[in-house]
């Protein structure tokens, strides 16, 4: 009788087979299915990042403490949270109205 052991995605809480679960940069155990969307979220960042203009200061929020700072477009230092020192950063983003945050609102991210 062969053992099958199931794995909880740290993301969504379901249960995947080995073949269908990873580590992600965090070493937690994320399924195929999160980190993809989790991938596209942050290809998605660092393009707006991008973006920016030369010396305009783009604002972050850091996952793991929740401190707010800001970084100016092409400062030779690395992105990471002043206060932690982890790079897992959300961007700020300022809304033009009420419809742009509910549209937001539907991003894959905020999938749980």
């Amino acid at each position: 009788m062969p053992l099958t052991s199931l794995y909880t995605c740290s993301r969504c809480k379901r249960e995947f087979n080995f073949d269908n679960i990873k580590y992600d940069e965090n070493n937690k155990l994320i399924c195929i299915e999160c980190l993809g969307k989790q991938k596209t979220i942050e290809k998605k960042e660092k393009l707006s990042i991008e973006k920016a203009e030369e010396g305009e200061a783009i604002k972050f929020i850091c996952v793991s403490c929740r401190f707010k700072f800001s970084v100016r477009k092409g400062s030779p230092k690395a992105v990471k949270c002043p206060y932690c020192g982890k790079t897992r950063l959300m961007l700020v983003k300022k809304y033009k109205d009420e419809n742009d945050l509910i549209k937001d609102s539907a991003d894959p991210r905020f999938d749980y």
